[in-house]
């Protein structure tokens, strides 16, 4: 247990992730006398988040200890935890993850996790972490490593077989965002007061249980009865999956429809606005640029560049310092917990498999809740999951393993064996005449498969 943690953030700078962390630093004032690193390759967003973060400084009754830098070497060493929030890329090689294998007939719905749009990412984003964590294991090989890169799961075991490092643990939302953006909707009932618990593979977990954190009532019941109500096309995917299985996805149809085949045909195959995305990039830098220069104002800033309320929950914008009640990461709140010895339970943690959920395979990352306890985070042991959906996930788990062995050891005959697996692979024409263009494409992303 360390009272005052150094805490080094790689991808400090991103996009979405990066300025959360700052948020919630503003929500665990716990961690105030820490030292945060932060490191970006972009030096200009790198300027505007150190600002951002003196300006936080203000706001805190203990400060954080603040330095920043584009070389990762010259701050590692003496890091108890290190968040690895990189990517490759991002929205234009999504755009071709995307394009490219539809094309060829992949039914793929977005192509950023799964299908062969998310293989590529992840082909792309394995070597990176493994590079990085090359330079944790030589300057602080004892820190703990959390990643909230994606494809999250493939990099988490990339780095479990091939990295040497010690405890490393995959930080996602999901299951936070539906609580709090989509069934408090649905049920009447604030997302602060439901406790869920849900287990599965990373972005395909499936919602087991949901009780009213004061009076311990199970809302599953109320749960269901409000979707049944629904029309239209909401989260169609998970409504039919809920009906045939009996149980609800905890990710909702956009990251469980990456993993099963016929999501199309509720979801669409139409990407996102990739575009609209970079322009929304932009402009967040743009108001993050003025409010660490101290000339923001919200109001211009909405005249300016739109009702924020249009957009996808994850992109919108609010106001930057205002408190919220759910967490943007895990990250802050697991070191919080355990520099003060708090018991604290999340709603889902990404961690080596070592029985947890029995019928998925040992020693992959499978996602369940976990505690912080005794200053140490342990997994929730969770049992077998229903046969049908551990089905789902042993599909997951079984590509996963020849994604990493693909990436790591270049090879192209893995890389097809993993995409035929997919479950949208239909032709195996099409498919390897994909496969050839994507590393054409890709070519200076994946010189191990030159």
């Amino acid at each position: 247990m360390v009272d005052k943690p150094t805490i080094t953030i790689i991808g400090a700078a991103s996009t979405t992730f990066g300025p959360k962390v700052l948020r919630d630093i503003l929500n665990h004032p716990q961690i105030g006398g820490s030292t945060l690193r932060f490191v970006d390759i972009n030096e200009e967003r790198l300027a505007i988040y150190d600002k951002l973060a003196r300006k936080l400084n203000e706001r805190l009754q203990v400060p954080i200890q603040i330095e920043s830098t584009t070389d990762r070497r010259e701050v590692l060493a003496g890091s108890d935890y290190v968040i690895i929030t990189v990517d490759t890329g991002h929205y234009r090689t999504w755009q071709q993850d995307f394009s490219v294998p539809v094309k060829y007939g992949s039914r793929q719905i977005l192509g950023e996790l799964g299908g062969p749009g998310g293989l590529f990412h992840s082909l792309r984003q394995i070597p990176l972490h493994l590079e990085i964590a090359q330079d944790i294991r030589a300057l602080c090989p004892d820190a703990l490593v959390m990643v909230t890169s994606n494809p999250l799961n493939r990099i988490c075991l990339a780095l479990e077989r091939y990295a040497g490092l010690g405890q490393i643990l995959g930080l996602c939302h999901g299951v936070e965002m539906a609580l709090y953006l989509f069934l408090n909707r649905v049920m009447g009932i604030d997302g602060d007061d439901m406790a869920v618990t849900a287990a599965g593979t990373n972005h395909l977990t499936w919602i087991l249980d949901l009780r009213h954190k004061e009076t311990g009532e199970d809302l599953l019941p109320l749960m269901k009865a409000g979707l049944a109500r629904m029309t239209g096309d909401e989260q169609s995917l998970s409504r039919k999956l809920l009906d045939v299985y009996g149980y609800f996805p905890g990710t909702l149809d956009s990251h469980a429809g990456e993993y099963i085949s016929y999501a199309w045909e509720f979801y669409g195959i139409k990407g996102i606005d990739f575009s609209g995305h970079l322009e929304q990039e932009k402009n967040r830098w743009r108001y993050l640029g003025d409010l660490a220069n101290n000339d923001a104002e919200w109001d211009k800033f909405e005249r300016t560049y739109g009702d924020q309320s249009e957009l996808s929950a994850e992109l919108r914008l609010d106001p930057f310092f205002a408190p919220r009640s759910w967490t943007d990461t895990l990250a802050i709140p697991i070191i919080a917990a355990v520099a003060t010895n708090e018991f604290h339970r999340l709603p889902a943690v990404n961690m080596v498999n070592t029985g947890q959920i029995n019928n998925l395979p040992r020693g992959v990352f499978v996602e369940t809740p976990a505690v912080v306890e005794g200053g140490g985070l342990y997994p929730v042991s969770m049992g077998d999951l229903p046969a049908p959906l551990a089905a789902f996930n042993r599909r997951d788990i079984d590509q996963t393993e020849l994604i990493v062995e693909a990436a790591v050891r270049g090879q192209r005959q893995l890389l097809l064996q993993a995409a035929l697996l997919d479950p949208v692979a239909e032709s195996v024409m099409q498919i390897e005449k994909m496969v050839d263009e994507m590393l054409r494409l890709n070519a200076p992303y994946l010189p191990q498969f030159a």
